[in-house]
């Protein structure tokens, strides 16, 4: 039976990063496949998670995932986080890796961040789904999910740990382009759906794992977010905006090279969409000047009283 860590270690790990990096965020950011490319930071900083805990000494080297802890400004504002972040599929017979999944999260919480915002890859599960949208979640199907990085005693509710207020405020600032030609302004398609975690490294099978998903109510795919949306729970005030890019569709053949290369494509646009983000978390002004604040159907440019999808806004 594993032990179940202790506090102290993403405490200290916390402690190390605000001494060693000088780090005073509120926004902490957690870049998947793809989006570490997308986000550049002013006056960065950056370690590898082993200089924070010892935990880290033994990480696997995966393409794309630098295993660094960053801290610098986005659009000005103070953001810590992880480049590369460690995912449960990458050492099963490892007893240490649940906890190292738990810590990376946990640590970016004991360092002050209040709010996380959580990217990843992921795959369509729909035809309504494209590959270059960026998916939000407001749901989960956790059915198919491996263990989590929790111990016994720890109900926790993940989806709760969503921020779906923000969320909304993102999807109606993007949207105000598409209906409007107003808001931010991003070369990108952003929709709502539900999230299927599976524990991969393997992809699921396209003639009958993906169908299965589909009818349990999935949108989309992927091999991660639901273990931070597990130990963000288990701090009462501390929310996930999570930011999905769609890398591949339900029905072609899938590849981590490819999923890459499909997100470097959109870098560009990933890395504002993450800017305007943090700039709503943060309570700055909008550099476009976009009054994006008020609801769909308003007249202000949030929605249309004749789109379809503004009638289903409500059950965010």
């Amino acid at each position: 039976m594993r032990t179940k860590p202790p506090p102290a270690w993403a405490q200290t790990a916390a402690a190390r990063i605000r001494s060693q990096l000088g780090a005073d965020a509120k926004i902490g950011l957690i870049l998947g496949t793809g989006w570490g490319d997308a986000v550049k930071l002013e006056d960065e900083k950056h370690r590898r998670f082993s200089d924070f805990a010892s935990i880290f000494q033994n990480l696997p080297t995966i393409p794309g995932h630098q295993r660094c802890v960053i801290y610098g400004r986005l659009s000005g504002v103070p953001v810590l986080g992880l480049a590369g972040r460690i995912h449960l599929n990458e050492a099963p017979a490892d007893p240490d890796l649940p906890d190292m999944v738990r810590v990376q999260t946990a640590m970016l919480i004991e360092a002050g961040c209040q709010t996380l915002i959580v990217t990843s890859a992921v795959g369509s599960l729909t035809e309504d789904i494209k590959v270059g949208d960026v998916v939000l979640p407001y749901g989960l199907v956790t059915l198919f999910a491996p263990p989590m990085p929790l111990y016994a005693g720890e109900f926790v509710s993940p989806e709760d740990a969503i921020d779906r207020e923000t969320l909304q405020q993102v999807f109606y600032r993007c949207r105000q382009t598409e209906t409007h030609g107003d808001g931010w302004n991003l070369p990108l398609r952003v929709t709502r759906g539900n999230h299927a975690m599976l524990r991969g490294p393997f992809f699921e099978g396209r003639r009958c794992d993906k169908a299965l998903l589909a009818k349990c109510g999935a949108d989309v795919v992927g091999m991660s977010l639901l273990p931070e949306l597990c130990v963000a729970a288990l701090y009462p005030g501390v929310k996930v905006i999570p930011l999905t890019f769609v890398t591949n569709t339900a029905s072609e053949e899938h590849s981590h090279e490819e999923n890459q290369a499909r997100a470097r494509e959109k870098a560009e646009a990933l890395g504002d969409l993450v800017s305007h983000t943090v700039r709503l978390v943060s309570g700055l002004p909008e550099e476009t000047g976009a009054d994006a604040a008020d609801g769909p159907g308003d007249g202000n440019g949030s929605g249309d009283d004749n789109d379809p999808d503004d009638g289903a806004l409500a059950s965010w």
